[in-house]
């Protein structure tokens, strides 16, 4: 009976308990609506500089998660004359918050003025440490008696591309007294800015060479001026021009004219092959002028490539040979190619389906390589789709919900940084909740990095998640990877202007991850990225309501565009998802000049050679997305149409 009595009492504090909670939940949410609108008081306060109005408001906000932003804001305000106290109390207290970093380099900055080196030295660290702070640092380390320690910093310190800021000017003079400055110093330094194209300040460096005046003269009008190197009589080993000078002289020089005119860079090639090159500047050579020439598709950079780097040390030169014997239909080459390549690359399912199809290109009586494609066709990206296609097995897919540990989900949600990021998204404030978000998962777990993802999506806050559980490295949970986000106008719209919406959906999750708010470097906006002019001409042409920029923002407005915008890409490349997809990224025009002129080819393999990468990359994700959003959809999409599968 005592027994029954406990439990019953128990159940009724249990019940008692939940009751108290859910009344006092209207009471909390009151509470947190007062709290912002007294935050927004005091951040105006603030900023007019009613510092009485400003503390009568704070003094009611320090269980307001942004609290601390009125404090860093208050202290920013202040910061030449806070007491040094303060600022260290407020970043030990709150030096996560991810802005803390900007005003905690200006308090570095004051602290080197007015020479407080200790307090500096302990508050500085490899994130904080910049040219401006560690000059005055290095001398102090020089007065202080450690003048190797100095003088190897300070040579360091010099002997860089650019210019370094004026604060440095004493140090360097001191160094420069102390015999720190040699010719070989100075050569080296002539040969960074040189290469930075900083022809500026490498001619003021041959002062700095007194008795190779002349040969350090010759290396800036050389490097400024590449085709001097066709007067060859000129370029030659000498007593003036001792051999290592003159090579890292033509390295340059080669090197800047690759950039701009490759095939100028290699027809002056065999004049100078034959100088001791290190194996660095051979690759460096290689790259600048072999890689451009193959990216413009000319079967003279084949052997260039083999021949400065026949062991394949640099991945970028190894693709790239591999991609041009592919666009020449050198097969064989591309079967030797990738059965040479370095393990990692040839574990890649892009050398694995290369592999498989260089053999089948090269030898009719190959066959279908069935159940070699098959072992390729588990994998979940365009070339595991490929191969599929090729071995007749179903697209892989692979969904596997991720397991949330509860503990790390707790740890997460209580962290400080997620709970201001949950406050800022709340108030609508995504710029300021995405900086705190990520800012916060820095020093997460796997685990943890999976919990947060998780908590974005159940949030509906779909690019967090994605980029969160891709950083965690779990690639199979495609409900938080590919959300069907925005489902009624992207599907409205696609069937408007009769499109798959597989494609719309793939095309949208590759520009943004659904960041509704996003704005590219380049001024491209919104879900699907638009540049303004873009946005512009679309509404025009398909009578879209478009008020202003900013209208290019909302999200239904923003997919009507892109999607209108999408359709004329299709038309005008004749319903090719290929093509239409390079030009969403790159631009009509690019495409039409990477066809122009072109015998037909396999589709694949124009594919794999596009000449930019970030295109080649955005065209496969493409595809690839689009067979995952139709097994989401319930739509048959495969990663290439039939008509598509041929580049004309």
């Amino acid at each position: 009976m005592r027994h029954l009595v406990k439990k019953y009492v128990a159940r009724s504090a249990g019940l008692l308990c939940s009751l108290l909670m859910l009344t006092s939940l209207p009471a909390q949410a009151d509470r947190l609506s007062d709290q912002r609108r007294q935050y927004d008081q005091a951040q105006s306060a603030l900023a007019r500089g009613d510092n009485a109005e400003f503390q009568r408001l704070k003094a009611g906000l320090g269980d307001y998660p942004l609290y601390p932003y009125l404090l860093l804001n208050s202290l920013r305000k202040r910061l030449d004359y806070a007491p040094h106290q303060e600022v260290e109390q407020f970043l030990t207290a709150h030096g996560d918050l991810p802005t803390a970093r900007g005003l905690k380099q200006d308090w570095l900055q004051r602290l080197a003025k007015e020479q407080e080196w200790e307090r500096l030295r302990r508050h500085v660290n490899a994130d904080s440490l910049t040219a401006e702070l560690e000059c005055p640092l290095v001398m102090q380390t020089w007065r202080e008696g450690r003048t190797e320690q100095a003088m190897q910093r300070t040579r360091e310190l010099w002997t860089v591309g650019k210019s370094q800021p004026d604060i440095c000017d004493p140090l360097f003079q001191r160094w420069m007294n102390a015999g720190g400055l040699t010719e070989e110093v100075a050569w080296e330094r002539i040969r960074e800015a040189l290469l930075y194209r900083q022809d500026g300040l490498a001619k003021y460096l041959t002062r700095y060479m007194p008795t190779q005046t002349a040969l350090a003269e010759r290396f800036v009008a050389t490097a400024s001026n590449p085709k001097l190197l066709n007067q060859f009589s000129r370029y030659q080993p000498g007593a003036g021009q001792p051999q290592d000078k003159l090579t890292e002289m033509v390295t340059v020089a080669l090197r800047r004219l690759g950039r701009d005119d490759p095939d100028a860079a290699l027809a002056l090639w065999p004049h100078y092959q034959q100088l001791p090159f290190t194996e660095e500047q051979r690759l460096a050579l290689t790259r600048d002028i072999g890689v451009r020439l193959a990216r413009r598709h000319q079967p003279e950079a084949l052997p260039f490539m083999a021949a400065n780097d026949p062991q394949m040390k640099d991945d970028t030169i190894t693709e790239w040979r591999a991609r041009l014997a592919l666009r020449t239909g050198r097969w064989h080459a591309v079967q030797d190619l990738t059965r040479s390549m370095p393990d990692h690359l040839q574990e890649h399912s892009r050398w694995r389906y290369w592999q498989l199809r260089s053999a089948q290109l090269a030898d009719s009586g190959t066959g279908d390589l069935l159940s070699d494609y098959a072992q390729l066709a588990g994998e979940r990206d365009f070339y595991g789709f490929l191969a599929a296609e090729r071995s007749r097995q179903p697209y892989a897919t692979n969904h596997q919900s991720v397991p949330i540990d509860p503990r790390a989900a707790a740890r997460v949600q209580a962290t400080a940084g997620i709970i201001r990021a949950r406050e800022f998204f709340a108030r609508g404030e995504y710029v300021n909740a995405r900086r705190e978000w990520y800012h916060a998962e820095r020093l997460f777990s796997r685990e943890e990095l999976i919990a947060q993802a998780a908590l974005a999506r159940q949030m509906d806050w779909y690019f967090p998640a994605i980029r969160g559980i891709s950083k965690a490295q779990h690639w199979d949970d495609l409900e938080i990877r590919f959300p069907l986000a925005y489902r009624e106008p992207i599907v409205e719209q696609a069937r408007l202007r009769q499109l798959n919406s597989t494609w719309v959906y793939a095309i949208t999750r590759q520009e943004s991850g659904f960041m509704t708010d996003a704005r590219s470097h380049a001024g491209a906006l919104g879900l699907m990225q638009l540049m303004p002019a873009t946005a512009r001409e679309t509404a025009r042409r398909y009578d879209i309501p478009l008020g202003n920029t900013n209208d290019v923002l909302l999200p239904e407005r923003n997919i009507a565009l892109g999607t209108a915008y999408l359709s004329q890409l299709y038309d005008l490349f004749e319903g090719n998802r290929v093509l239409a997809s390079a030009a969403y990224n790159a631009g009509p025009g690019r495409v039409r000049q990477w066809t122009r002129d072109m015998p037909a080819l396999p589709s694949d393999i124009w594919i794999e050679t596009i000449p930019f990468d970030e295109t080649r990359n955005y065209v496969q994700s493409v595809l690839t997305y689009g067979v995952i959003y139709g097994e989401k959809l319930g739509i048959k999409q495969s990663v290439m149409e039939q008509h598509e599968r041929y580049v004309e």
